[in-house]
């Protein structure tokens, strides 16, 4: 089965052993399988057998986002496996910091508003919808207030502005907001273009059951949050497969979404 992981962070090693070192206040050290420095999760992934993965940086305040979106393309824009994504946060130029991502050739986009503390519906973002929008570049969102992951219900709202002010903007939904994944579908039910992903938070798998996903699975994408991900990866791959979805649609999920959000260069090949 293809796999297309559209949730990973293959991040530079000093933001990476950050991202583990505040996890690590709250929980001991055996308690993530997969090592944050980026060529071991690299490896990781190959082993665990993801033909593609989405590589998503983000930004915590201004100023930092263009030197991140520069080693993204640099490290991995000739890598078969690792598709690398941009961020930006609304207390830069927004436009310029944008324009320089595209230019490096980066073709998706993660923001992450609980780590970056500011509202997905910020005004200062209207560049960054535009640009995303027009050229039909997906968006990876986080939503909440927590960095650790969860999102209550009302935090959606701002999504569902969004999603209306920019009906082209192609959102992929991270998490599917967990635990709130019931008020989450509805939103993604109500706009064309929303997407979600169903990675874990952690140690928890998006907490769906058989039946959830009926209508939606060409909207949903698998994703692991590796190396931040406190499970066996098989264990996220086994927690998808036990959805009830039809072999055609557990394909969409695994790849197919993915691949058509962000074609793989020179086509699908085998893995």
């Amino acid at each position: 089965m293809r796999i297309v992981d559209a949730h990973t962070h293959l991040l530079p090693d000093r933001l990476g052993r950050a991202i583990r070192a505040y996890f690590l206040q709250a929980l001991p050290p055996e308690s993530f399988p997969y090592a944050p420095e980026p060529d071991l999760a690299h490896a990781a992934l190959r082993a665990a057998g993801v033909a593609r993965c989405w590589s998503l940086p983000y930004a915590r305040r201004p100023g930092t986002a263009a030197a991140l979106n520069r080693w993204m393309s640099e490290t991995w824009r000739d890598d078969a496996l690792v598709e690398p994504a941009g961020t930006v946060h609304p207390g830069d130029d927004v436009a310029a910091v944008v324009d320089e991502a595209l230019g490096f050739g980066l073709r998706l986009f993660k923001l992450h508003c609980a780590v970056g503390s500011f509202s997905l519906d910020d005004e200062r973002l209207a560049p960054f919808w535009t640009r995303i929008s027009d050229r039909g570049l997906p968006v990876v969102v986080h939503l909440g207030h927590s960095p650790a992951g969860p999102t209550e219900p009302e935090e959606l709202a701002t999504l569902d502005r969004v999603a209306s002010a920019w009906p082209e903007a192609r959102i992929v939904l991270a998490h599917l907001a967990a635990p709130s994944v019931h008020e989450a579908l509805a939103v993604v039910r109500r706009h064309r273009s929303l997407h979600a992903d169903l990675t874990p938070v952690v140690f928890h798998p998006v907490p769906l059951a058989p039946g959830d996903l009926d209508g939606v699975a060409h909207k949903i994408l698998f994703g692991s949050d590796l190396p931040s991900l406190g499970m066996p990866f098989a264990d996220v791959v086994a927690h998808v497969r036990g959805l009830g979805l039809s072999p055609e649609e557990e394909q969409a999920v695994f790849a197919g979404n993915a691949d058509r959000l962000v074609p793989p260069p020179g086509g699908i090949r085998a893995s």
